[in-house]
């Protein structure tokens, strides 16, 4: 899903920048588009990381770790993100409940600017599951099981 967003951002972005050269074409819409794609693909994508635990970090020393070190390590692990993502999820919300009151939109397509904003939360939620799926094992269909022996 990731992908195609970034594939339909580069369409977009392509247009855009060929289309200021075209005098009687105005697609400065496009930048706004992808400006927008752009925040829901990094959130979304941050959170299918956590699917095969692909995200980035220094496995120099938790790489060495065995037995019950690495068992309390795991645990203080998955405690600091979910302690990230509930205050993603705390102040997202009222993040995007603010935007709401004030009814801002964007200057172009007078998108309300919760829409945006809804990315931080949406994506903290769906982190946390994606975390509870590979911390508990859940991590691959019958399939991917298979593929993987």
């Amino acid at each position: 899903m990731c992908s195609v967003g970034l594939v339909i951002m580069t369409i977009f972005t392509f247009v855009g920048v060929v289309s200021r050269k075209l005098p009687q074409v105005n697609l400065s819409w496009t930048m706004e588009l992808v400006t927008t794609m752009f925040v829901w693909v990094c959130a979304l994508a941050a959170a299918a990381a956590f699917k095969t635990n692909s995200h980035m970090g220094f496995a120099y020393l938790t790489d060495k770790l065995r037995g019950f070190p690495k068992i309390i390590h795991k645990w203080i692990r998955v405690a600091i993100i979910f302690g990230n993502y509930a205050i993603w999820i705390l102040y997202g919300f009222k993040m995007v409940e603010s935007q709401i009151k004030s009814g801002l939109v964007t200057p172009v397509m007078a998108t309300p600017g919760w829409m945006i904003g809804l990315a931080i939360p949406v994506s903290a939620v769906l982190a946390v599951a994606r975390i509870l799926q590979y911390e508990l094992g859940y991590r691959f269909g019958k399939k991917e099981r298979e593929a993987l022996r």
